[in-house]
């Protein structure tokens, strides 16, 4: 079972990874009305998305709901597993360590590329901060309509609720996770906006990962959980990514084996 486990992580670390290959980096967001525009935009442009999927997209979503469906079948086995193999030591690093990505450390980490960004005069490192804060911030709100609406039981629930406990609306708060969707949302930006650094991606998702881990060691949520939170900040991060232009007329760096410079790119 635990072999099955660690094939289904590496498959879903290898589709985040190529998830991000369509995307490019970002240094023209600066602190503006675009910027907090942009905040509106994008949350309206993922509501009202579903109006133009066309069969494609919703065969997707049918097989990211069954195949999230299937892998509950593992929720108790894993659980257990982390349980059992618990020590002081991973006890303290997923406590002060890996927990706080969540929120605390994701914050810093966003405020040091703001400050190297300004201090170095750095303007991808400044526009790395200002899509982090945002998806950051969206990936957080659209965790809560689900935690609210689905009311699945944490799995250390004091009455010993099982993996498929759903009392409804505003009788639990297990599904998604919050913490590993803010940092899945988080590593999403860094990975694409620093792509050309090989080991950041890496070193971004594997850190997201164990933060996801760690909320199944830590006893506080199921292991479908963590997948659906990865999958909805990877997603978040990559629409904010993907949505960042201030007006439709954008100059876009062009370069091939001849010649480089620049061309116009129009945003309908």
């Amino acid at each position: 079972m635990i072999q099955k486990f660690k094939n289904y992580a590496i498959l879903f670390l290898l589709l985040i990874f190529l998830s991000n290959e369509a995307f490019t980096q970002i240094d023209t967001v600066r602190l503006n009305k675009y910027y907090f525009k942009k905040y509106w935009t994008d949350t309206k442009a993922v509501v009202i998305s579903p109006a133009s999927w066309d069969q494609n997209d919703w065969i997707k979503l049918g097989v990211l709901v069954s195949g999230t469906a299937g892998l509950s079948l593992a929720d108790q086995s894993v659980n257990d597993y982390f349980q059992k193999n618990r020590t002081a030591g991973l006890d303290r690093v997923s406590k002060n360590f890996l927990e706080p990505f969540g929120g605390n450390y994701s914050l810093l980490l966003m405020s040091g590329f703001m400050a190297h960004g300004l201090i170095a005069k750095n303007q991808r490192s400044v526009s790395t901060s200002l899509l982090c804060l945002e998806s950051f911030a969206l990936a957080s709100l659209f965790t809560r309509i689900p935690k609210i609406l689905v009311g699945r039981e944490r799995p250390n629930n004091p009455e010993g609720y099982g993996p498929y406990t759903i009392k409804g609306p505003f009788h639990g708060n297990s599904f998604p996770s919050g913490h590993t969707t803010a940092v899945f949302a988080v590593a999403s930006v860094v990975a694409t906006q620093y792509r050309d650094t090989g080991w950041v991606p890496v070193t971004a998702y594997s850190v997201a990962t164990l933060v996801g881990l760690s909320r199944i060691y830590d006893n506080k949520h199921w292991l479908t959980d963590v997948v659906a939170g990865a999958t909805i900040g990877t997603l978040v991060g990559n629409l904010v990514n993907h949505r960042n232009s201030n007006s439709k007329l954008t100059v876009v760096p062009f370069r091939n084996s001849n010649f480089q410079g620049v061309r116009l790119a129009y945003t309908l």
